[in-house]
């Protein structure tokens, strides 16, 4: 039987529906062909089939983590260069190294830890909480961790041994890189005396203080579209941007900013007050402000200390900040917080693009891990001990993975190789979660055709 085709329409004519309007296909039907001979184009095709198949992801009972951790797994990060190795970092001070790739396809794989750093083991190794931990972006070689024991510490993954180390003042809640970076090498440190850090690790020192947070800083993201550019978030729900070449911050986020105004020049230095001129005993007019040359850089003043007071009353949530994700196209910007809110922004307009999440339930005591896939159309959500997938643009919920943990999920972490999400939670256990093809459903079609052709030979016999 062949089909008719029609002729495609334009794009503004076109049907919006969605592969499950289409009822049920037969086992040789591929996936979203009838869009394709109404007109669709092939990205909108591709991400069809992308959304489609996140709705199948489960959890995985094949692939297995050989947990070492005797606490909570707090965080986690994969390597950027192959996909492949997953740090993860624990309550109970300790930190692990899995290799993602061993197994194999067919029976049960257990992933065990190819090293694990404990306090009793490595002396250097922090004494407290590992809160956050990062991979070097250019290779595997180095990784920065960040503890409650108010250090920051570079490790040589082959040696197991720190390079160099980074006392704050306060306890450390998140540590970030720049996989952008071509000019610098710094780490970016958030503590919870209001001030964001950063630590270059080739001179050992602190090379920036930013300060004008009122609250201690939950998380530190740099931009995926300019490796001069980070984030900030806080614990009064304040989220603030850096421009690591120039002193102050260069944008609040608003929560209430929906209309887009002209972008700010990257080019554009910071407003900046010059400072008043003593007052001078003597001298003919020198004692009224009408006639003194300080009276327009008394006013400057005056303007940037109100901006800088309305700076502080912006927020983007009313709870604390728990994850700044810039999204790798560069192009959006995702927040959460525990207001139950996540938040959709535009990167260089800056503003809240009104996209409802339903069921974003936060109560997180710290920075939680958002994982967003690598062509930013999939974010996934950890909400308690469950994980809900959504889809970036709509905020639609395509799936939600529950059972995998007994208690709080603290981190999660996508790998676009294998197509794998891995979680790590407050029950000690860290989880592989993969997709999965509906084999009961095409089972009950095969069984449904063969049925059908039975009875239509037994008509014609």
């Amino acid at each position: 039987m062949f089909r008719h085709y029609e002729p495609a329409l334009p794009r503004g004519q076109r049907p919006v529906r969605h592969l499950r309007q289409w009822g049920k296909r037969s086992k040789n039907d591929v996936p979203g062909l009838q869009l394709r001979e109404e007109g669709w184009e092939p990205v909108g095709f591709r991400s069809c089939l992308y959304v489609r198949s996140m709705e199948q992801l489960r959890t995985s009972e094949t692939r297995l983590f050989a947990s070492p951790f005797t606490g909570g797994v707090v965080c986690m990060d994969l390597d950027k260069t192959e996909d492949r190795f997953l740090l993860a970092g624990s309550a109970d001070t300790s930190l692990a190294l899995f290799d993602t790739h061993t197994g194999s396809e067919t029976g049960v794989a257990t992933m065990k830890p190819v090293f694990t750093v404990k306090r009793q083991s490595i002396p250097s190794a922090h004494k407290f909480m590992v809160s956050t931990v990062a991979w070097y972006p250019v290779d595997t070689g180095l990784f920065v961790t960040g503890s409650h024991d108010c250090e920051v510490k570079v490790w040589d993954t082959n040696a197991l041994e720190v390079v160099t180390s980074f006392r704050l003042p306060k306890k450390v809640a998140s540590v970030a890189m720049s996989p952008l970076a071509a000019c610098h090498s710094l780490v970016a440190a958030g503590c919870e005396d209001t001030d964001v850090r950063l630590c270059d690790f080739t001179s050992g020192a602190v090379s920036h203080v930013f300060s004008g947070h009122r609250d201690s800083v939950w998380t530190v993201a740099w931009s995926s579209h300019s490796e001069y550019e980070l984030l900030s978030g806080d614990g009064s729900g304040q989220v603030r941007v850096w421009d690591v070449r120039r002193a102050g911050c260069r944008a609040v986020l608003d929560q209430y900013a929906t209309q887009r105004t002209a972008p700010p020049s990257a080019e554009e230095p910071p407003p900046f007050a010059a400072p008043a001129k003593k007052f001078r005993r003597g001298g003919s007019g020198s004692g009224s402000m009408s006639g003194s040359s300080s009276a327009p850089a008394l006013l400057g003043a005056e303007a940037a200390t109100a901006a800088r007071m309305k700076e502080s009353a912006l927020r983007a949530h009313t709870g604390a900040v728990t994850c700044v994700l810039p999204c790798p196209d560069g192009i959006s910007l995702l927040t959460a917080g525990t207001d139950g809110r996540m938040r959709l922004w535009d990167a260089q307009y800056r503003v809240n693009k009104l996209v409802g999440y339903e069921g974003t339930h936060n109560r997180a005591l710290r920075a939680r891990q958002l994982a967003v896939t690598e062509d930013a159309r999939v974010v996934f959500y950890p909400s308690g001990s469950s994980v809900n997938v959504y889809e970036v643009q709509t905020g639609r919920m395509l799936a939600a993975l529950q059972g995998a943990h007994t208690e709080s999920i603290n981190a999660c972490v996508y790998n676009p190789t294998l197509r794998e999400l891995y979680t790590g939670s407050n029950d000690k256990t860290m989880r592989v979660h993969g997709l999965c093809e509906p084999r009961e459903e095409a089972e009950d079609e095969d069984a449904e055709a063969e049925s059908c052709n039975r009875g239509a030979m037994g008509a014609y016999g």
